[in-house]
């Protein structure tokens, strides 16, 4: 008997074969501390079907003390109880299990008598690389080690990883073949992501934070950690960019007709040299240039440049839809307000460029029938949704940015905003335009414990309801003990939106033991003082372009000394809930989220050195090098636990906004 269900979620297809199973079929890997189970691979197997092998013994393992033995197919006639077959063996293929019929990154596990089978599509890629359509065997393991061992991946390393210790791990039939929800699960690494490509930290950035050592061995156990958490996916995703930066430099002096029409009635920008000068859309001439420049393959990339702002040439305006005389109070920068905006028009132009769109989308068929635009970033501008009924279809691609006012940036926001917002992702998915996720939130909050998940899980599942296709996170800041839940809660969305944001906060919070339930008071405390300081968190940074960006000068004013008042006695509090145990691990978490409180109160103490000047004063200098010291010292200390990605701290966020480099050297 077979039956087959086939089922959406999060846009993407989920498959479940049923088939007739002999109840008294048991898989069983570990009883009484007694290995029950040898692994399988086939002879030759792939470098993903090694590593999942590998991966599954050493959780296995840390669960039970047990080290299962690996042997190729031609090795395992005789078998203790079960056979775990991993990846694609003739004995799978036998069972009907076929990796080469099965989609992108799917696995199929299942149970056939007392042996399991756990077999996707493999490839010979490197298994940790976010951007192959290969891991279906990586992931069928990474479920499993999840369901049946529990284990827990709260943040980078060996102490991060939780697995609840057992001496047996055995249970009844499984027969499920599963793909991913989300066709694309990301986030850009950011600086870390030159040292995981092979390339040294600078000597300033290994005076601050990492050692080179230390950078390497974080961005090791990073690349391990995103991967347990099936980021991936990459390669299937249409690529989003800026076209038409720098085009004013190369194109400008020959074709000004093609740039934004000024004020004051000239075209581009008065710097020759400037890069993000907006184009003139509705120029055909333009519009044909990048069809001829096209290779006619790949996707058409149409992203606009990185500023708000466009041309207000009469063509242009025609374009538009009309602006609202009464724009909702958090989105005022969004309709005309925003200072950046300078001498060109500053409202809404989403009717327009939702037609500049269609109308490359027509000329592009032309040349390829099949051809999709990427119309890359909905955000600035364009952020609200067209106010006219415009159909761009399938063929158009587009990632929703929520960047624009200061209240619609960064969460905690007003509930209004975030209403707004939603109303605006509805807006575009009524145009028929494929949408993805990338929002620049995550940059926000320095090495604070600045966090929020309740809006942020909220939306995140309400885009996965309505039509996103996968989400890709501007950036990974890697705060890992500072705001760990919303780290988490983020990578277990992408992988399982359907999870409640209750049942995933209760996974992070298991990782602490006895200390669980003190902890998430802790970390509700902090979540708290971000929502209930919402306004002034906005109103204190909402001067500047980019808050996260400007955050390092002004940490004391949001977090003085007395904020942390509570949040160290319960810290305190759970630390001896924790240490009643023998298990150190609990108690050891503990002392690592109280690494991060303490980073944050040596990061707020160098800003109020600064005290919002990029330039240490004369008269606080030797104040500014006494905290320095200190918190440098506390870096290098603690390097090791991997409690702050501190490449991301000191070379995105510290060096380019205060003037450090001569205290380095001083403090040395």
């Amino acid at each position: 008997m077979f039956l087959r269900r086939i089922f959406q979620l999060g846009g993407a297809m989920v498959i479940l074969a049923i088939t007739a199973i002999p109840v008294s079929a048991q898989v069983t890997l570990v009883r009484d501390g007694a290995a029950q189970a040898i692994i399988v691979t086939a002879d030759t197997p792939t470098a993903t079907t090694t590593y999942a092998a590998e991966e599954l013994v050493y959780h296995v393992e840390r669960a039970t003390g047990v080290a299962l033995e690996i042997v190729g197919e031609s090795e395992a006639s005789e078998a203790p109880h079960t056979r775990v077959y991993v990846g694609d063996t003739e004995a799978a293929q036998r069972n009907g299990v076929h990796t080469d019929r099965l989609p992108r990154e799917t696995y199929t596990m299942r149970s056939v008598g007392n042996d399991l089978f756990i077999a996707g599509p493999d490839g010979g890629s490197d298994p940790l690389s976010f951007r192959t359509p290969d891991g279906g065997t990586l992931f069928g393991v990474y479920e499993f080690i999840e369901r049946y061992l529990g284990v827990r991946w709260l943040w980078p390393g060996d102490l991060g990883t939780y697995v609840p210790s057992t001496d047996t791990v055995s249970f009844w039939s499984v027969n499920e073949t599963h793909s991913p929800a989300l066709a694309f699960r990301g986030m850009y690494l950011s600086r870390i992501n030159s040292v995981i490509h092979g390339q040294p930290i600078d000597e300033e950035n290994s005076r601050l934070g990492f050692s080179p050592e230390g950078a390497t061995a974080y961005a090791e156990a990073l690349q391990v950690f995103l991967r347990r958490h099936r980021l991936g996916g990459l390669d299937s995703k249409p690529p989003s960019g800026h076209l038409f930066y720098g085009w004013w430099k190369r194109y400008g002096k020959e074709h000004p007709e093609w740039f934004a029409l000024r004020k004051d009635g000239t075209r581009g920008h008065p710097d020759p040299d400037y890069n993000n000068t907006p184009m003139c859309v509705s120029n055909e001439e333009l519009q044909d240039f990048v069809i001829e420049q096209w290779d006619g393959e790949s996707v058409l990339l149409l992203g606009p440049v990185d500023r708000p702002g466009r041309c207000i040439c009469d063509n242009c305006r025609a374009w538009d839809g009309p602006q609202p005389t009464d724009p909702p109070w958090f989105a005022t920068y969004v309709y005309g307000a925003d200072p950046r905006s300078d001498e060109l028009f500053g409202g809404a132009t989403s009717d327009r460029y939702a037609r500049f769109w269609k109308v490359m989308r027509e000329k592009a068929s032309k040349k390829n029938p099949h051809a999709v635009v990427s119309a890359s970033f909905i955000y600035e501008n364009e952020l609200p949704a067209p106010v006219n009924d415009i159909q761009l279809g399938n063929k158009v691609y587009g990632e929703f940015v929520q960047w624009q006012d200061p209240h619609l940036r960064y969460f905690p926001m007003p509930d209004e905003a975030v209403d707004w917002l939603e109303a605006q992702w509805l807006g575009w998915r009524e145009t028929g335009i494929r949408l993805g996720y990338r929002p620049n939130y995550l940059h926000d909050g320095y090495v604070m414990p600045h966090f929020e998940t309740k809006q942020e899980g909220e939306f995140f599942k309400f885009a996965v309801a309505h039509g996103m296709e996968g989400a890709n996170f501007d950036s990974l800041t890697g705060q890992w003990a500072a705001q760990g839940p919303r780290l988490y809660m983020h990578l277990r969305l992408m992988n399982k939106p359907e999870l409640a944001l209750d049942t995933i906060r209760d996974e992070y919070l298991s990782g602490f033991g006895p200390a669980s339930e003190t902890m998430g008071d802790y970390f509700a405390y902090w979540e708290g003082y971000a929502t209930d300081n919402t306004i002034p968190f906005i109103e204190l940074y909402r001067e500047v372009a980019r808050r996260y960006a400007n955050y390092v000068k002004k940490a004391h004013y949001v977090f003085p000394p007395e904020s942390f008042a509570p949040a160290d006695a319960q810290l305190e509090g759970a630390l001896k809930q924790a240490d009643e145990l023998s298990d150190s691990q609990f108690s050891e978490r503990v002392r690592f989220v109280r690494l991060g409180v303490e980073h944050a109160k040596l990061a707020a103490r160098l800003a109020a050195a600064y005290d919002g000047e990029e330039v240490l004063p004369e008269g606080r200098r030797e104040e500014g090098k006494a905290a320095l010291k200190a918190l440098v010292e506390f870096r290098k200390a603690h390097e090791g636990t991997f409690f702050s990605d501190l490449f991301h701290a000191t070379a995105y966020w510290e060096r380019p906004i205060l003037d450090v480099d001569d205290l380095v050297k001083e403090i040395e």
